[in-house]
């Protein structure tokens, strides 16, 4: 039975959403002895542990092996036969998850938290309703909702057995003859890399002109190389104009291309923000045009006692993100503002090679008005290059011409996702290209094609 308005439970803060971001606003708050409870309604740990990030990169991680073992003759290892063993990949996830958050509620419960397995709809500026009928009251409450697949409109795709990213983590029985996916940002690309290296004859399809949209021009043409290495046939500048499932064969009607027939299809066109169910008229949170959330500089909405952090933004939906935006949260909640900034975001694809970002792009540092000078080098000139057998990629910066500030950097490369801090913290502390050219870097290592690309600024 659910209490009564008259025990029903107070807190001092809620937070609804138990993923990453929201459980780091509890555990700071709780930590400072403030009376904290947290609603989850699938599982503790969220999207990113449980099907997005944590996942997929054990996936790539297999799928990798697998590439390295069919490509070891050339360096006088010789594997007769590579099988890829679904199952097994998947029980390694499984463990690789289990070891981030299989103690489910308990670290929550030890450090105080009230953990409530529900979904909780907001329904008033301090109050909340769980799906059992329980009320809530709570001083403070944070959105931590989370994200669900954004679907396009395609005829014939509603109803159709079509993947999203979970599906493609956790339904296949076993590895299908041929993969379409429709989207080649992040999640379609390492899914297209995945599967290829699985044994899947894999095509991408994109509307966009390019791999990556919304990465620099030069990353995808750094890219293409290796993806086409392991057989993926890559589709930009097409629309998807229908979709019809029958006989267990997917047939898609594309404008601009010739049509496709495939025994799966996985659409990966982008994520939104989840505020499915919740009254945010009754608690004052307003949304703008795009039907995001208004949220000020420390990340309160329009109703002075919620706020929002991690995909619940609308903005930058990554993982490392929504750990700052807690921060910022709940240093504002403790009376400690501080202002958001996002200049400096590091993002990272893990393909093979990684697409590792942060900062402007080319064109968007013309676009503001800056006189920008560039360089581009090549993983492929890297000696350390040529010893792993790793030639593709290529490291981009972008400086302004006046100040020689470094305005972004990308990288194409293989362990790219760690090469970039090196540009990140460059940017951070907002020094001149040149730091990077004079600091001494370790021989033989990838990293040095930074100092290269540095030192190609100055034309040295």
């Amino acid at each position: 039975m659910a209490p009564t308005s008259s025990t029903r439970r107070t807190f001092d803060v809620f937070v609804i959403g138990g993923g990453g971001t929201g459980s780091e606003v509890a555990f700071r708050l709780a930590e400072q002895g403030l009376k904290v409870g947290v609603a989850e309604r699938d599982r503790l740990g969220g999207v990113c542990n449980h099907a997005g990030c944590v996942p997929t990169k054990a996936m790539l991680r297999s799928a990798k092996m697998a590439a390295m073992a069919r490509s070891a003759e050339p360096f006088g290892v010789r594997i007769p036969t590579v099988e890829v063993d679904l199952t097994e990949v998947r029980r390694r996830v499984r463990s690789v998850i289990d070891a981030q958050s299989g103690s489910g509620a308990d670290p929550f419960e030890a450090a105080g938290i009230t953990v409530l397995m529900d979904e909780a709809r907001l329904v008033g500026p301090n109050e909340l309703e769980l799906a059992s009928g329980e009320r809530i009251h709570a001083d403070r409450i944070v959105l931590a909702l989370g994200s669900v697949p954004e679907i396009p409109p395609i005829t014939g795709l509603e109803g159709s057995p079509f993947w999203t990213s979970r599906a493609a983590i956790w339904e296949p029985a076993e590895v299908p003859g041929s993969l379409a996916i429709v989207g080649a940002g992040a999640i379609g690309i390492e899914f297209a890399q995945i599967y290829a290296r699985f044994g899947s004859r894999v095509t991408v399809l994109e509307a966009a002109p390019q791999l990556l949209p919304g990465e620099d021009e030069d990353v995808p043409w750094a890219l293409r190389p290796a993806l086409r290495a392991d057989g993926i046939e890559l589709r930009t500048g097409v629309e998807v104009r229908r979709v019809d499932h029958a006989d267990g064969t997917f047939r898609l009607e594309i404008g601009g291309a010739r049509d496709l027939e495939v025994d799966e299809l996985l659409v990966a066109t982008g994520r939104r923000v989840d505020l499915d169910g919740h009254d945010l008229d009754a608690a004052g949170v307003e949304r703008d045009d795009r039907g995001e959330l208004v949220l000020d500089e420390t990340l309160r909405t329009t109703s002075p006692h919620i706020w929002a952090a991690g995909d619940a933004t609308g903005e930058l939906m990554f993982t490392h993100v929504g750990d700052y935006e807690a921060d910022i949260v709940a240093e504002d909640i403790l009376g400690r503002p501080q202002r958001r900034d996002y200049r400096v975001v590091p993002r990272v694809t893990f393909t093979d090679p990684e697409v590792a970002s942060v900062g402007l792009t080319e064109d968007a540092a013309r676009r503001s008005g800056a006189d920008v000078t560039t360089s581009v080098v090549r993983i492929a000139d890297n000696e350390r290059a040529r010893i792993d057998g790793v030639p593709y990629g290529i490291v981009k910066l972008i400086q302004d011409t006046s100040s020689r500030e470094l305005l972004g950097g990308h990288i194409v490369a293989d362990g790219a996702g760690s090469m970039i801090h090196e540009i990140v913290a460059a940017m951070s502390g907002r020094l001149p290209a040149s730091r990077l050219e004079d600091s001494i870097h370790a021989y033989p290592t990838l990293a040095s094609s930074v100092r290269d690309a540095a030192a190609a600024l100055d034309g040295s």
